[in-house]
């Protein structure tokens, strides 16, 4: 059995896809999973286990780049094909693949629907896991449980002596950055939290975690500031050893949530039924304001979709998880 998983991006919405992995194994012990992913996002699907091949799509390649790749996954003859991005050029991609079987996601958008057949009508209250799970079981008629699945060797010891971190130390790591202003809590706000997470636990050090390009965006004496100092790896290692996350709806806080560390996800304009982290393991903290969920179209086009959550509000949450 050959079966290709066609999700380009982006990091949290591949992280949310993962689950699937567990369930065609499932299904189909000894198949061949490969995974169809843009080149920016290919260190994380390199995190999962069980996927046999994983096939490049250069994302800035324009169609050159589309029918190179195309070319290269249709020696594969595959049986089964799960379109889990849903838009038009995904969709048109594994229409143009010679598969016996082709499914897409549930809520396709730009007209994909008309090349592939999307399973049933959107659930606007589901979440993306169960979603992309449910193509599956659109193929086999079973449901499947909720399994995140990685390499064990990601989560193995790491030294993180260089960055003055001791084997037994304590800490909570802080995922602050995201794409999209109505996603970004304010950097003044975790610098407040920073100081109320030193006053009372003076014991447990506090980690940023982003992109080269974050460094040095809070400023705080109380913070170990690790923005482009780790790759896809160690992130994953770091985040399993947190006593927990915290932070904005992106990529790194799913990647913790689904490695099972606790974490706090703070929402502002993203569509909090399709996007929260899945799991018992999670506290969400939304603003509740009219434009949110928004899908990042805050009529605000600020980050004053967040600002009612409060530091105190995140530290509450804290407390009560070391509690």
């Amino acid at each position: 059995m050959k079966i290709l998983i066609i999700k380009p991006s982006s990091f949290g919405d591949i992280i949310q896809a993962n689950p699937v992995i567990s369930a065609i194994k499932t299904e189909w012990n000894n198949a061949q999973i490969d995974w169809l992913v843009f080149d920016k996002f290919k260190s994380i699907v390199e995190l999962f286990d069980d996927v046999t091949n994983i096939k490049v799509w250069k994302r800035n390649g324009g169609i050159k780049a589309f029918f190179e790749i195309l070319k290269d996954c249709s020696k594969q003859n595959y049986d089964l094909v799960i379109d889990l991005q849903g838009l038009l050029r995904t969709a048109l991609f594994a229409f143009l693949l010679k598969a016996k079987q082709k499914v897409g996601v549930s809520g396709m958008k730009e007209l994909s629907w008309l090349l592939i057949k999307q399973p049933y009508i959107r659930n606007k209250k589901e979440n993306a896991v169960i979603r992309n799970l449910n193509s599956v079981s659109f193929i086999t008629n079973k449901k499947y449980s909720v399994n995140f699945e990685f390499k064990q060797n990601i989560l193995s010891d790491i030294n993180l002596e260089k960055y003055n971190i001791k084997k037994d130390d304590k800490f909570i790591s802080f995922v602050p950055f995201a794409r999209g202003k109505t996603k970004n809590w304010k950097f003044e706000y975790y610098n407040k939290l920073a100081e109320m997470i030193a006053e009372k636990y003076s014991y447990i050090k506090i980690i940023v975690l982003g992109s080269k390009e974050d460094f040095g965006k809070i400023k705080n004496d109380n913070v170990i500031d690790l923005c482009g100092k780790t790759n896809i790896n160690e992130l994953a290692q770091i985040l399993s050893k947190s006593l927990l996350t915290v932070g904005a709806d992106t990529g790194p806080m799913h990647l913790a949530n689904a490695i099972g560390t606790k974490n706090i996800f703070i929402f502002g304009g993203s569509d909090i039924y399709e996007t929260a982290p899945y799991g018992n393991i999670s506290k969400v903290l939304s603003s509740n304001l009219p434009c949110s969920p928004c899908r990042g179209k805050c009529v605000f086009k600020t980050e004053k979709c967040l600002e009612n959550i409060k530091p105190q509000d995140v530290f509450e949450s804290i407390r009560q998880w070391i509690k």
